[in-house]
């Protein structure tokens, strides 16, 4: 049985990263020719691009690997059925359902390097993307913490203590250096929201810092001058999305803790939990459909099921989580309710098989 797990396991792994790499490529050129509308924006050159684009591909890895396994599956174990090499396993007596066992410890694998990538790889590498996106075109940058996010902007630092779905601030600490690199002025304000023009601070204390003397002053309101657009709020939200799920879980304690909506990223945190699960249904709903269709049923009808499932899977995904935020369901759910009728699905399937 060692061989036989051995043989299946190599077999759903070659197909996958097969299909991973023809799949990640493919999405590689087109994210690339996105990158080149940047170019001449600020300072973004074609080299720039180029390692924009090579910095997010273990994030396109990872948004890949449901649907790359879901292919890698029904083209190698197809492969296997076409053959004839199915027909002689179960001929030698070795059980369907033991055959499909064997083939789910290829899930397990591919869970625990999905989970090891978007956990500790994705993070590091979109960050040096998003960094290197926003320093070239715009002039600055930004760094995540566990509980808030640093914008730099010339000789002006900015902690934004948090970020609500409608892209406006909570806290935010403004401190203002001068060219030696002396602290100036520092500034606290309860919010932050954009009228669609410019920042406004509202409720904001500020001191002002001489060598003499600290004069503080307090201010109901004023503009906010910054480099920080929309666009690049969105930058930081989506780097917050591909932070670690232990970085996002203590970002949404943050927001929970301050009376602030953090639905979005209890979403995203489980989200993340529950993807390598649908590593294990992508597989398992291949399985059927192998065992199912005809030995000279072709290549080309195995790859159109399974890029229909895997694109109706995907869809399904984000319009579970899009209602889950309308409606206010719980994140758990939203993040597995597709996930799960999916591998309930296909163990019916199975089970009718066997």
């Amino acid at each position: 049985m060692y061989i036989l797990d051995r043989y299946l396991i190599k077999t759903v792994l070659s197909s996958t990263f097969l299909f991973l790499f023809i799949i990640l490529a493919l999405y590689g050129f087109i994210a690339l020719a996105d990158a080149f509308k940047y170019v001449g924006k600020g300072s973004f050159d074609i080299s720039d691009a180029l390692y924009y684009t090579a910095m997010t591909m273990p994030r396109r890895l990872y948004q890949l690997m449901p649907f790359s396994v879901l292919l890698g599956a029904m083209m190698g174990l197809g492969a296997l059925n076409s053959n004839s090499e199915l027909v002689a396993i179960r001929a030698a007596g070795v059980a369907t359902g033991r055959i499909v066992f064997s083939t789910m410890k290829a899930a397990v694998l591919l869970g625990l390097f999905m989970f090891g990538i978007g956990e500790y790889m994705v993070p590091v590498t979109e960050s040096i993307a998003q960094n290197h996106w926003t320093v070239k075109t715009h002039g600055s940058t930004s760094v995540i913490s566990d509980d808030a996010v640093w914008v730099k902007d010339q000789k002006t630092f900015t902690k934004i203590h948090s970020i609500t779905a409608d892209n406006s601030f909570g806290k935010v600490s403004i401190y203002s250096f001068n060219g030696d690199n002396i602290l100036r002025v520092s500034s606290l304000a309860q919010s932050a929201h954009y009228n669609g023009k410019d920042w406004i601070l509202k409720n904001i204390r500020q001191s002002f810092i001489s060598d003499e003397k600290v004069v503080t002053n307090t201010l109901k309101q004023t503009r906010w001058p910054t480099l920080l657009d929309l666009e690049l709020v969105d930058v930081i939200i989506t780097k917050l999305e591909f932070l670690s799920a232990s970085g996002i879980y203590r970002y949404a304690n943050y927001l929970d803790s301050n009376n602030l909506d953090s639905s979005q990223y209890w979403l995203i945190f489980w989200s993340k939990l529950i993807s390598p699960l649908s590593i294990a249904a992508m597989l398992l709903i291949a399985v059927p459909f192998v065992f199912n269709t005809s030995r000279t049923n072709n290549a080309g009808n195995r790859l159109m099921i399974g890029v229909l499932i895997g694109v109706s899977f995907t869809i399904a995904n984000k319009i579970a989580a899009q209602f889950g935020l309308v409606y206010n369901f719980s994140p758990i759910f939203s993040a597995s309710i597709v996930t799960l009728l999916t591998l309930v699905t296909a163990s019916l399937l199975i089970r009718r098989m066997l």
